[in-house]
């Protein structure tokens, strides 16, 4: 059974039992969909009875009941909480429910079963954003497409959503090695009216998150840190610097707040021009509850783990990232420029935040992205460091699998590298940026664009469809 894990790194964490008026199906399959989401605000004890009793038995002996606890985590610390508010298409073994994030964006909750009754569940697919059309089914929806006609259908609809000025952008789809789609849309300036082009660099958003995990990751398995280190090791001055480690801070399980606040709104962005610069947006900030009793998406906790990464290694975070993962990747056009410093081929931002026009996005990004997101990369770079780190050149296969939301290597000897035959997902999205990252089998999907995450979605819904229509790999021969 294919596995996929999407860490959707724009959404919120507000966890719902369920919208209120909901009208739920009277079949087997609803009751442990509903089941599910009454799981996301269970504690661990209920998580682990749940899984004992709605899901199926060849789905856990793929995946164990601890490993899918905890991923169950991961899921909700990045993935964030949901609350269900509309069935769009069921049938006896598959549903798929429109949910809200505690953010206001919109997440497809795609639920799989077994054949036979009572029909438990064998996986889960999240997917930002909402139904392409209503009633579209959560499976693929057609015969399977070859690797040429899926090419030739993403580059149609792009072309269309563009020409009706829906989309501005690059995309790339590739199975393996071979590149299957690399092309532009749209402007990358338009008061210098500036083509977009394969190798424009974009904003990234949350994304970055995925640097510095591997960093982390890096040290870890270098023995530089430990993820149960406590921050005060390297931060000692931080408040309750004594009470988080950097497995929370990794797991959004910190309280530490986000950065993106009140202070922010009221400063001058410009000065925000490193990691550093962050920490004084959440130093004083009270925690959102104690380290390690809940799970809330926190952008500042990334900020710290940046700064735990210049201490643990003894370079600037930038500097490392630079060294010792853009460059064994091979990715030279990766990097977090500052507003202004004439770094070429970097695209402008759009966005109709507040009303009105679309605009210039500069004046809601600060000067400089951090470890928590905002670098600039192009979707040749993001395909380089996709095909890093799943070979093993960033950090061996254990902690790649940490990196995309696995297991701790260093508290599960049977940690292994994400699965051959699953996948996994990252997004970014704030005004005027919009980030999406899908890798499924062997066929990686990289769209990235200069417009708010509101436009996006209308494209990418109809890109993953096609995508889910795309062939599998040939299967393996195991000796």
């Amino acid at each position: 059974m294919k596995r996929l894990l999407w860490l959707a790194l724009i959404t919120g964490l507000t966890v719902s039992a369920h919208a209120a008026g909901l009208t739920w199906p009277d079949t087997d399959l609803a009751q442990h969909v509903r089941a599910w989401f009454e799981m996301l605000k269970a504690d661990d004890a209920g998580a682990r009875s749940f899984l004992g009793e709605h899901m199926a038995a060849s789905a856990l002996a793929e995946v164990s009941i601890d490993d899918r606890l905890e991923r169950r985590r991961a899921t909700l610390a990045r993935s964030g909480g949901l609350t269900p508010l509309e069935v769009v298409n069921v049938d006896p073994t598959s549903m798929s429910v429109r949910c809200r994030g505690g953010n206001g964006d919109e997440v497809t909750a795609i639920f799989h079963g077994e054949e036979s009754a009572p029909h438990k569940l064998l996986g889960v697919r999240l997917e930002a954003g909402p139904p392409g059309q209503m009633g579209s089914a959560p499976g693929p929806v057609g015969p399977q497409l070859t690797d040429r006609d899926a090419a030739g259908q993403m580059r149609a609809t792009l072309d269309q959503k563009a020409s009706a000025g829906e989309f501005s952008g690059v995309a790339l789809l590739a199975r393996g090695d071979a590149t299957l789609l690399s092309s532009a849309w749209g402007l990358s300036d338009r008061a210098k009216k500036t083509p977009m082009t394969t190798d424009t660099r974009l904003n990234l958003g949350s994304i970055g998150k995925i640097f510095t995990r591997t960093a982390v990751a890096q040290l870890a398995e270098a023995g530089k840190l430990s993820l149960d280190d406590k921050l005060s090791k390297y931060l000692p001055d931080f408040p309750h610097a004594d009470s988080i480690t950097i497995d929370m801070l990794a797991r959004h399980r910190s309280g530490v707040g986000d950065f993106f606040n009140d202070a922010y709104q009221a400063m001058d962005r410009r000065k925000l021009r490193h990691n550093r610069d962050y920490l004084a947006l959440i130093r004083d900030q009270a925690l959102w509850f104690a380290p390690g009793t809940s799970e809330r998406y926190s952008n500042g906790g990334y900020a710290l783990l940046g700064e735990v990464i210049a201490k643990a290694s003894g370079e600037d975070y930038y500097d490392y990232l630079m060294r010792h993962v853009f460059a064994p990747a091979g990715m030279k056009s990766t990097g977090y420029p500052i507003e202004g410093d004439g770094t070429p081929k970097v695209a402008r931002g759009y966005t109709q935040k507040g009303g009105g026009d679309e605009r210039d996005n500069q004046g809601t990004r600060p000067a400089r992205g951090s470890a928590a997101g905002g670098g600039y990369s192009t979707t040749a770079d993001l395909l380089k460091f996709d095909h890093a780190l799943l070979g093993s050149k960033l950090c061996g296969p254990a902690w790649s699998a940490w990196v995309t939301g696995g297991t701790r290597p260093d508290q599960n000897a049977n940690a292994g590298g994400p699965p051959a035959d699953g996948g996994f997902g990252f997004a970014g999205g704030a005004p005027g940026i919009s980030s999406e990252w899908q890798h499924e089998g062997d066929v990686t999907l990289i769209v990235l664009t200069n417009r708010d995450p509101e436009v996006t979605k209308k494209v990418m819904a109809p890109l993953r469809e096609t995508l889910r229509r795309m062939s599998p790999p040939a299967k393996r021969v195991r000796s």
